[in-house]
């Protein structure tokens, strides 16, 4: 039961580190994209 709920706390962490690299990403890409211009 314990590892499974280490996995679902592990999951969320990833998941909330995927979304987070995301929005990084599009930011960056946005900042450099206008600076560009």
């Amino acid at each position: 039961m314990t590892d499974h709920s280490t996995s679902q706390d592990q999951d969320s962490l990833v998941d909330a580190w995927a979304i987070f690299m995301l929005i990084l990403i599009a930011v960056s890409t946005a900042v450099f994209w206008v600076s560009q211009q």
